[in-house]
């Protein structure tokens, strides 16, 4: 049975065509997409942290919800088409590193390699997910999910986006971390579909220092079994939780679809983007980001399953500073 539990403190090659035909991009094609902070290209570190700051306050990241896309595509067979999976061997890119002694005050359970991401809208309103940091080459970027970034077909990229890692009921003991790249795949800005519901975000440096020099980084891995223990946290929203802390669950991953896995642990919308770990080190609080929870379906958490088509995306976006 899973343990669920509240944290206590805190290259493409072309085949021809024939004249005038149209060749859709596939659905793995990565996309790259500048963010915008009050619907303005930011092109400086100071600038992004001095509008995040102000615009975030308490207050609204207390009001801010779960964001539930629509029109969202999750069809069998049609995944199999689509994404009929890229497995090559096993393998893991970055590894886990904890943050430099005395730069972080953990209590057990807690990770400050996992926080809250919050965003707007076009029209209005503030709205939350989870996410998880990733120790890259330049140490700057986030793992979520591809909703937390994009509304999907006929949406646009999500504004005023940050990232607050070990965040805790209003207070940001980490710093709150502006995007400045999102990278996802046309499967989810084109089409919606749940199978390509990852991302990753590079974020602004704050007060000069990149995100895993503050609170250390999590692996990534790609190609692993489906069947292996994990321990998902994040930052559930909905009843019976609040979004104030992270939430754990420790249980076993499980197949669900051509390219999705599943975990039984009923974590609630707002847990969007939050990192599935395998080899979770409870000693430094990192383990291999391995999926990110996209979506909740009775007490199942689906996710995507981290393969080669998802390591491509991480590639394109770890070695941007």
């Amino acid at each position: 049975m899973p343990v669920v539990v509240m944290v206590v403190g805190l290259g493409l090659a072309v085949s021809p065509a024939r004249a005038g035909a149209v060749v859709a991009d596939p659905s793995k094609t990565p996309i790259e997409a500048v963010a915008k902070i009050n619907g303005q290209v930011v092109r400086d570190a100071a600038t992004a942290q001095r509008l995040i700051d102000a615009y975030w306050t308490p207050e609204r990241m207390r009001s801010a919800i779960p964001w539930n896309p629509e029109g969202v595509i999750d069809d069998p067979e049609l995944e199999r088409r689509d994404r009929p999976g890229n497995v090559g061997s096993p393998a893991t890119d970055a590894r886990p590193v904890a943050p430099p002694p005395g730069a972080t005050a953990r209590t057990v359970n807690s990770s400050p390699g996992v926080g809250k991401v919050f965003f707007t809208k076009p029209g209005g309103g503030h709205y939350v997910c989870s996410g998880s940091t990733i120790n890259n080459p330049t140490r700057n970027v986030v793992s979520t999910a591809a909703h937390c970034i994009h509304g999907g077909k006929n949406g646009v990229n999500h504004e005023n986006w940050m990232y607050a890692p070990l965040y805790n009921d209003g207070a940001t003991p980490h710093g709150k971390w502006p995007a400045k790249l999102f990278h996802a795949t046309k499967g989810w800005t084109e089409h919606s579909y749940h199978w390509w519901d990852f991302a990753f975000v590079n974020v602004w440096p704050v007060n000069g220092k990149r995100l895993v020099e503050k609170t250390g980084g999590n692996g990534i891995s790609f190609n692993q079994s489906k069947t292996i223990p994990v321990t998902v946290l994040a930052y559930p929203s909905a009843a019976p939780y609040d979004g104030k802390k992270q939430i754990y669950c420790k249980t076993n991953l499980h197949w669900a679809a051509a390219a999705q896995v599943k975990v039984f642990c009923g974590l609630t919308p707002g847990a969007s983007g939050g990192p599935i770990f395998q080899n979770y080190d409870n000693a430094i609080r990192f383990g291999f980001t391995n999926s990110v929870v996209a979506y909740v379906w009775g007490q199942r958490n689906y996710g995507p399953y981290f393969d080669s088509d998802v390591r491509t995306v991480y590639d394109r976006a770890k070695n941007k500073a």
